[in-house]
This record gives structure tokens, C-alpha cells and sequence, in this order.
């Protein structure tokens, strides 16, 4: 079983990680260094920890107690405190002796008994809306044992399970969650291999590879293309998803368009994180409105938003 795997997010009652209403449980740590990551506390597979600027009150006590030194309450800029996270060594001390909640510890163990049992707390209403368990991240394959051990606690309790992954694995990892896998949510966020590692820091060769073996275990998958500013939110890109949709069969029954937005940015600022993309406006449905007929008229049903 895999060992030190962090949960950052139990999050009931979503509904944009798979068909109807979901339990998605996301898991910290990612190879991918995406700049437009939603889920930027899902990227490190260690423990951090957010500063709520809101709960402050700038007491100076987290710098008192820091065995390392990296909280710095001299003032640096006129901002204080000032956190080093490379000196930092996640002790969690000062999150611990803030005495105003202004440090928040990301990420924390689970047990399956645990999760299984906020996952069945809303049976009801998956077997209502055809939802269910879905596993994210960061990415759930990093923790194949543990992704499939959850998936098939689910399958054997009768619930629908979605595996929500970047494609970035061995297969090996891919064929141990296959089996207590109903649907596969398969990112794709750009078709040129130097493309993609220039902007994630890795090449998607891998990720396209295991596209085509998942169709080929005739597994049921949706492609989810997140649309981002700047970096593929152009024709060309969704020409060429198309393309490859048609190459992998009908084993595709669907294609999510995902549209930037900046919901984000406040969660960098938490993570001391420079946000590559500050400032930058969302996209909303219209954006979308010429790539969404382009997956139709190809024969694909798309959603908007997942």
C-alpha cells in the first residue's frame, strides 16, 4: 500500500468531475508544474501550509517559535510576516501555535475507513443523479495501490468511480485502477509534445500513449481540455484533440471543455506561489461557444465546465 499519501480536499456534492453529483477526493502531489494549476495546494506531495492574510493580526508569534528562522517579522518591503519556504522544513510549529488561525495546514492522511465513509454518506443522491466516488488530484496515479484500493471499496459498495488523471504514469499504475474504474476523466492539454513540456515541464508522450491503450482496454473515458489564454485557446488545438478523439474510438463518449478561470489566484497568495497567471481574465461559456460546435459537428457530446 502506498504510504504518506495526503488528501487536501474532500469535496461533496461537486458536480464538475464526472456525470451527476460526485464525492471527489483529491490527492496531493503532481509531476506536472502546469502555471494555470487550479489546484496548486494538490501540486507538492508533502504537507504545506496557507497564511489567511484576513485572520492576522501581524502578533509576531509565528516568528518567535520557528525553529528555522523562516518567518521574518522585521518587515521585508513593507510586508510582514515574511515567509522563506526553502528554509522551511514543515514542522508545523507556528500553524500549530497561531493563536488566530492564521496558518492552516494542506493536506492530511486518511484512512480508507474514513473516506469510504464520507464517500457512502451521499449515496442517496448518486443513485439519483448517476454520480458517484471520483479520485483526483494533483495526480491519483502517483498512489496507484491506494487510488485503486478506494476505487474498489466504491465498486464494491455499488457506487459509480471516476479516475480523473493527467495521463502521466506508468501503464503498470493505469492497469492497477482500471479494473474498479467505471469512467476515465483524461486530460488533454495540448497536442504538441514540445508545446506541452515547455508549459508542464513534462513531454506528453506518455499521456498520448496511454490514451490509446486505455481505448484499447475499451474503457469508457471522456477527455477533459482545459482552455487556457495564451496557450491553447485556439481552433487549431481543438481540430486536432478531434482528431485524435476519432483515432481512439468509441471508447471516447464525450469531450469537457474546461475554460480558464481565476477562482485560483487567492490560493497561490496563501502558498507564497507567484501566479503566472495574475490578473489574467476567466473565460466563460461564449469563449467556447466555436470550439463546442467544432467537438459537435464531429459527433462528440460536450459539456462546458465538466
Amino acid at each position: 500500500m502506498d504510504n504518506n499519501v495526503l488528501v487536501t480536499n474532500v469535496q461533496r456534492f461537486s458536480t464538475n468531475d464526472g456525470p451527476g453529483i460526485r464525492t471527489t477526493v483529491f490527492l496531493k502531489g503532481c509531476h506536472l508544474k502546469c502555471p494555470w494549476c487550479h489546484n496548486p495546494e494538490c501540486i507538492n506531495p508533502y504537507k504545506e501550509f496557507y497564511y489567511l492574510e484576513k485572520n492576522c493580526l501581524k502578533c509576531g508569534h509565528c516568528a518567535e517559535v520557528c525553529p528555522e528562522g523562516a518567518i521574518d517579522f522585521q518587515g521585508v518591503n513593507g510586508e510582514f510576516p515574511k515567509r522563506d519556504r526553502k528554509k522551511c522544513t514543515r514542522c508545523m510549529i507556528c500553524v500549530n501555535e497561531c493563536p488566530y488561525g492564521a496558518l492552516e495546514t494542506v493536506g492530511r492522511e486518511w484512512t480508507f475507513d474514513e473516506l469510504i465513509k464520507e464517500v457512502e454518506a451521499d449515496k442517496l443522491f448518486y443513485e439519483n443523479s448517476g454520480g458517484g466516488l471520483t479520485v483526483s488530484g494533483g495526480e491519483c496515479l502517483d498512489y496507484p495501490e491506494f487510488t485503486a484500493g478506494l476505487l474498489k471499496l466504491a465498486k464494491d459498495a455499488g457506487i459509480h468511480t471516476c479516475l480523473d488523471t493527467s495521463g502521466f504514469a506508468p501503464w503498470k499504475s493505469i492497469e492497477q485502477v482500471l479494473p474498479y474504474t467505471d469512467l476515465v476523466l483524461f486530460d488533454i492539454k495540448c497536442m504538441d509534445s514540445r508545446k506541452h513540456l515547455e508549459a508542464t515541464g513534462v513531454s506528453n508522450e506518455i499521456i498520448l500513449r496511454n490514451a490509446q491503450k486505455i481505448a484499447d482496454a475499451t474503457k469508457k473515458m471522456r477527455l477533459r481540455l482545459p482552455i487556457i489564454p495564451g496557450f491553447n485557446d485556439e481552433l487549431r488545438h481543438i481540430e486536432e484533440v478531434v482528431k485524435f478523439a476519432r483515432e481512439l474510438g468509441p471508447a471516447v463518449e464525450g469531450i469537457d471543455l474546461l475554460p480558464f478561470h481565476n477562482w485560483a489566484e487567492g490560493k497561490y497568495k496563501q502558498l507564497d506561489i507567484v501566479y503566472a497567471f495574475a490578473g489574467v481574465g476567466a473565460l466563460f461559456p461564449e469563449h467556447v461557444a466555436e470550439f463546442q460546435k467544432i467537438i459537435e459537428n464531429n459527433g462528440f457530446e460536450v459539456t462546458i465546465g465538466g
